[in-house]
């Protein structure tokens, strides 16, 4: 694919997307993968919200039961909210052979967000688990979980000074989206440094600012400057 083609001879992702007239979110989920990887992914979409019945599907399939609108009718008993063509698309790759089966259900972004975040202690049995077979069945979280881990501690126990080395160690060895947050503080590294080492907190100030614009907002955009700040004044 041109997309590795360009990556090779060290073109960033901008400018990559500038040659090809490509966004920059689509060469990098471009970048690093074949022809076949992106082929599979785009049927496994066009399958769309069919996962829960693909079972149903092949096993009445499989018994001599091949009429799409049928197989269609009982799939929306069973749950299923898509159109016919979807299951008619699916019938007909199972005519040739070349169906893919249904995906195992991936628990929700923010369920394994969360489950990452928290402290391991806190994590009942069953959540564990879950977030075991999340980490085996895609491998992009499992390499994002222990740098994310790290980062989370690091703030929950104020070790601020440890925040160099974990941006060096995710831009060397974690995964693309990791690599760009670290790269991200590393802009402005001296402030965030200051965030989990002292015990100060703007939250007072943030507090004041927000009440200032709830007055201000109370008046419509109507009243002048001497109003607003009188009106912050007597409140204070």
């Amino acid at each position: 694919m041109e997309v590795n083609e360009l990556a090779a001879t060290g073109l960033s992702l901008s400018a990559t997307g500038r040659r090809l007239r490509l966004d920059r979110k689509r060469v990098r989920r471009y970048r690093n993968k074949d022809l076949e990887d992106l082929l599979t992914s785009a049927q496994a979409r066009g399958q769309g919200g069919l996962d829960p019945s693909i079972d149903h599907v092949q096993q009445h399939f499989d018994t001599g039961q091949t009429s799409s609108m049928q197989l269609y009718r009982e799939s929306l008993t069973l749950g299923y909210t898509g159109g016919y063509h979807v299951v008619n698309r699916y019938v007909a790759a199972i005519r040739k052979g070349i169906a893919i089966p249904a995906r195992a259900a991936t628990p929700n972004p923010r369920h394994i967000t969360s489950w990452i975040m928290r402290r391991q202690e806190t994590l009942c049995p069953s959540d564990t688990a879950r977030l075991e077979a999340a980490r085996g069945a895609r491998p992009e979280i499992a390499s994002a979980c222990d740098p994310a881990r790290e980062f989370a501690d690091m703030l929950r126990h104020r070790r601020g000074h440890l925040l160099r080395d974990w941006i060096q160690k995710a831009e060397l060895s974690g995964p693309d989206a990791v690599g760009i947050f670290a790269g991200s503080i590393r802009q402005d590294l001296q402030a965030v440094t200051a965030g989990p080492t002292m015990s100060f907190s703007s939250g007072i100030v943030e507090g004041h600012v927000n009440r200032i614009k709830t007055i201000k907002r109370q008046m419509y955009g109507r009243a002048s400057f001497t109003l607003l700040r009188a009106r912050i004044l007597l409140q204070s």
